[in-house]
């Protein structure tokens, strides 16, 4: 026995030392028929390689784009492997729903999208399982870019140029850096600029060298072109000068230059358009000093683009942005937004109110750059206006703030005035009402109600509070109370169709007559079981809370199913506010989910009322 023991010793060193050389990989013990490497079992259950794969070639930058990204888990022979644990990284994007380990068939899948970056890139996904790595490249595409601004500009003039940068559902990029690149070298305001909101970023562009310039935005990953032609023409307006206001229903003149090489070129046809007002003449000749002239009017106020055009062999384009103005306010319109606020306490000026001013012409032109004067001429609020004084912008407008007092008043009972600066006559009038104490609260519900578990039903109502206009009051705090006023007794019953009250059913009044939850003796224990019915059954949260800023509190009551419909309750909510006290009352029977009376086979809860079947001596309801 001894000598037996003493080989098998000596063998176990032998297999462990070929273990440690490695050469036990495939081999079996003589002795068991199985791996005698211990450890790994020979290999077979540790991960050797993984095979990475995509559900598709590339990945979309849009919001809503994705690839499956799958994981085959393989050990020694190339077998997959099951059960295996599994971890997935990346380079950039975001993976979700990645798999902890593999399946079955030894996969472990993760869902990869470009995540907030809408470059255009390549991403690497890895997937690791003890040792064994795998990983996968996936391209990132879609995002583009797009040109637009003129492609023939004269020498020495500028021009706007736009790009815009999409993913690939065509929605615009906001915040992407671009660079831009003149390969002339000619002018540009920014080299590097970012999109806007609409995914849109311009440079302004100074035609300094002529000749063929290609402009090269780069930018998220994707490039475009433009080809720009620099003639050596240099045709320009030389007045108006750009963003000239130019006053209403007066002829200015209207004048471009036209030089070759630096010198005057006579009797070149030019001609003359506007988006807004009239050129007359529409057309021109330039004279000796390369200058061709008209003049523009308006009979309307606004922005306009004017823009004259050098036709024969050689064409060129100019273009200057005007501003139509009216100098002559004729008519004044004052309005207040919104019409009723609440009173501000002290030291606050939260509650406040827009008041803008309206100046136009005697032909309705907004009339710019009008100052206008505002004041209060009653108030017994004790507001105050934001400032005294401002001036219209493009649109004839002019707008304070309204800052209301400590105090309340009647309807309309603040009167505003704003009048022109240069011209008093010039003047409109406003209202506005400062009262805002909660007079008025509501109560409603729908039609819908939730289980909270298999035992309870949920039933949401909802408060508002309104001054005496109408006007939803914020921050009022409301206290709700719910009541029962009856139990009911007796049994439901299978009509055909739902479960409903039977014949047997009673309505009593609730014994706790003076809601104080304590038994005052026989005169409100009628059935003398010395228990109050049908006591406090019903509860509601909050049990007291604020108005949102739509004047809105939703509560919930909260009871077990069995007591539906046997409780008529009444749920209460009130108010303080400056010493008089608002409040509203519902009263109902507390129902129960529709789906829960409607099985012949599955009663509801409540089919047989927690309060008996017989009302013994009770105050019958109502």
């Amino acid at each position: 026995m001894k000598v037996i023991k003493w080989l098998v010793a000596v063998f176990a060193t032998l297999m462990l030392a070929a273990c440690g050389s490695g050469g036990c990989d495939a081999g079996s013990s003589p002795l068991t028929g199985s791996s005698a490497c211990g450890g790994d079992d020979g290999g077979t259950t540790t991960a050797q390689s993984i095979d990475m794969l995509a559900s598709a070639v590339q990945l979309g930058t849009g919001a809503n784009a994705s690839v499956t990204i799958t994981a085959i888990v393989k050990g020694a022979g190339n077998v997959s492997l099951a059960d295996t644990a599994v971890s997935f990284s990346t380079s950039s994007g975001t993976l979700t729903s990645a798999s902890a380990t593999t399946d079955s068939a030894g996969v472990a899948t993760a869902t990869l999208s470009a995540g907030g970056d809408k470059s255009n890139r390549t991403i690497t996904v890895t997937a690791t399982s003890g040792s064994a790595v795998g990983t996968l490249q996936v391209a990132v595409a879609g995002t583009t870019l797009s040109f637009s601004g003129a492609t023939t500009v004269t020498l020495g003039a500028n021009s706007t140029v736009a790009v815009k940068a999409t993913d690939s559902q065509g929605v615009a990029i906001a915040n992407l850096p671009i660079t831009v690149a003149s390969s002339l070298n000619n002018g540009l305001s920014a080299t590097s600029v970012t999109t806007d909101s609409l995914g849109s970023a311009s440079v302004t562009y100074t035609a300094t060298n002529p000749g063929t310039d290609t402009l090269t935005f780069d930018g998220g990953g994707a490039t475009t072109t433009a080809t720009l032609q620099i003639s050596g023409e240099n045709f320009v307006f030389t007045s108006p000068a750009a963003n000239a206001q130019i006053p209403v229903g007066t002829a200015t003149a209207v004048s471009v230059r036209y030089l070759q090489n630096g010198n005057p070129v006579s009797g070149r046809t030019v001609n003359f358009a506007a988006t807004g007002g009239t050129i007359t003449p529409s057309s021109a000749v330039t004279n000796a000093s390369g200058i061709a002239t008209a003049s523009v009017t308006s009979t309307t106020a606004g922005p306009a683009t004017l823009q004259a055009t050098l036709t024969g062999a050689t064409t060129a384009q100019a273009t200057v942005l005007v501003d139509f103005v009216s100098l002559a306010p004729n008519k004044l319109v004052l309005q207040v937004t919104p019409t009723a606020i609440g009173p501000n306490s002290s030291g606050s000026t939260g509650n406040r109110a827009d008041v803008l001013a309206t100046v136009t012409d005697v032909n309705g032109n907004p009339v710019k750059n009008a100052v206008v004067n505002f004041t209060r001429v009653e108030d017994p609020s004790g507001g105050d206006l934001s400032q005294a004084s401002a001036t219209t912008d493009g649109s004839g407008q002019a707008k304070v703030e309204y800052i209301a007092g400590a105090l309340t008043t009647a309807s309309n009972g603040v009167k505003l005035r704003a009048s022109v600066a240069s011209n008093a006559s010039v003047f409109g009038t406003a209202a506005l009402t400062v009262n805002q104490s909660a007079l008025f609260i509501a109560l409603g519900t729908g039609n819908v109600i939730e289980n909270l578990d298999e035992q309870t039903y949920k039933k949401d109502w909802v408060a508002y509070v309104t001054d005496a206009n109408g006007i939803a009051v914020e921050g009022v705090t409301l206290t709700f109370k719910v009541l029962p006023v009856a139990y009911g007794v007796g049994t439901l019953g299978w009509n055909g169709k739902s479960w409903v009250y039977t014949n047997n059913v009673s309505f009593c009044k609730n014994e706790d007559l003076d809601f104080d939850g304590v038994l005052d003796g026989a005169t409100e224990d009628k059935n003398s079981n010395g228990v109050l019915e049908p006591g406090n059954v019903i509860s509601v949260t909050p049990g007291n809370a604020k108005t949102d800023s739509t004047g809105r509190i939703t509560v919930s009551l909260v009871y077990a199913e069995s007591y539906a419909p046997w409780v008529r309750v009444r749920l209460r909510a009130e108010a303080v506010v400056a010493g008089t006290e608002s409040s509203k009352e519902a009263e109902f029977v507390v129902n129960g989910l529709a789906s829960d009376f409607t099985s012949e086979t599955v009663p509801p809860a409540g089919a047989t009322s927690p309060f008996g079947t017989t009302p013994g001596t009770c105050a019958a309801y109502p």
